[in-house]
């Protein structure tokens, strides 16, 4: 029996003969897509679009909505100065929020 061996320039046509078949399949693959008949990308956008506009509308359908007091052009919602939007009364705090004091807070008493 003889030894045969390959030898590495027969190897490294072989491996460049794949190469070229894998690019020109995917090339043709790219084009039929170029044409129309691959639609997945755009079938995927108008689902996206079609979902935002499905989780806009639920929570536009809550209870917590906007008036039209509120949408009307050049209104401000509340016209005291220093008062919250949503406490728009005389004296009324901006921020009532009043955190605890701690120790990591460095608060003073």
């Amino acid at each position: 029996m003889a030894n045969k061996s390959v030898s590495p320039p027969s190897i490294l046509l072989a491996i460049l003969v794949l190469v070229s078949l894998m690019i020109s399949t995917s090339a043709s693959t790219w084009q039929s897509c170029r044409n129309g008949e691959c639609m997945i990308a755009a079938a995927a956008e108008e689902e996206e679009f079609g979902m935002e506009s499905e989780i806009t509308r639920r929570i536009l359908a809550t209870s917590q909505y906007i008036s039209y007091e509120a949408l009307k052009r050049n209104s401000v919602p509340c016209s005291r100065r220093g008062a919250s939007y949503y406490n728009c009364q005389a004296g009324g705090q901006a921020n009532p929020y009043q955190r605890g004091c701690s120790a990591i807070t460095r608060c003073r008493s």
